[in-house]
């Protein structure tokens, strides 16, 4: 609770709450590979009940009913998340896609099933939320705009043995991790330490950094953040990942080499720490 913003502490009641953290331990007990995801993760990126700055809804209980049948047979968090991916988009007479430009009016899980749509913010935010209700942990992850081409995007980053993966939501079949239309390019162009022009993580804990919100001006924003630009930058380059501490303890960030598909090209790199950060003056 402590990390929980001003406004839900005024808002949010306690059976909320409670069953936010109820069914989080209960999904959390289901399979092997959620039970051993670190408490720390697990803290902050499995029993979040918001991701950004979308209206609060308690969404996990209806989640954990529908999408843990879909990873009974599962066998990492990977594996499970790929099988959500391919699954939720049209799972009963859903039949949810994408379309451009409807954040902020679509970001919650009720606005996009009962549009059947969002654009790729929405979208971040129903994945996410689906790997959290069945025990994997995830984050959305983005640039509030591209270099050159303008425009933002976000994406989900999804937690396996001490690395980040990252992926587009509406999967299909065998979709290789850490490769999408937007890796290498455009982010190879991506600018080191840039609010705007950075790549950024969602976090629920204060970290000292802000993810950027696109739809606010001067991509104002009270969500915290790492910045996780250099990761995805030495991987568009092909370079030796460069492991630090960071504000998670030894937790890495996952980025994908060029060099082939899958979660095996994914390769530990730290985020920057929260001590880092102020070193650099880079607190935002």
């Amino acid at each position: 609770m402590q990390n929980m913003p001003v406004t839900d502490h005024m808002s949010l009641r306690y059976n909320f709450l409670h069953n936010q953290a109820h069914y989080a331990l209960k999904a959390r007990s289901d399979n092997p590979w959620a039970s051993v995801v670190p408490w720390d993760i697990f803290l902050n990126n499995v029993l979040p009940y918001a991701n950004l700055d979308e209206p609060r809804e308690d969404w996990r209980a209806s989640f954990y009913e529908l999408f843990s049948p879909l990873v009974t047979n599962t066998t990492s968090t990977l594996d499970a998340a790929t099988a959500l991916n391919y699954q939720i988009w049209t799972l009963g007479d859903w039949n949810i896609s994408f379309k451009a430009g409807q954040t902020p009016d679509i970001m919650s899980p009720s606005q996009v099933l009962s549009h059947g749509y969002a654009s790729c913010t929405g979208l971040a935010i129903f994945f996410v939320d689906a790997c959290r209700a069945v025990g994997i942990p995830a984050r959305v992850a983005g640039i509030a705009e591209w270099i050159e081409t303008g425009g933002n995007h976000n994406w989900v980053e999804v937690w396996h043995n001490g690395v980040w993966s990252f992926t587009e939501p509406l999967g299909f079949p065998n979709r290789p991790w850490n490769q999408t239309w937007f890796f290498p390019d455009p982010v190879r162009r991506a600018k080191l330490h840039s609010y705007a022009n950075g790549i950024y993580a969602a976090s629920f804990k204060h970290t000292g950094r802000l993810f950027p919100l696109a739809w606010h001006d001067e991509y104002e924003s009270t969500i915290p953040g790492y910045e996780v630009t250099k990761y995805y930058l030495d991987a568009a380059a092909e370079t030796d990942p460069v492991v630090a501490i960071d504000g998670e303890g030894l937790v890495s960030v996952a980025v994908g080499q060029v060099r082939g598909p899958g979660p095996d090209i994914a390769q530990p790199m730290a985020n920057y720490g929260e001590k880092e950060e102020e070193e650099e003056g880079l607190i935002v």
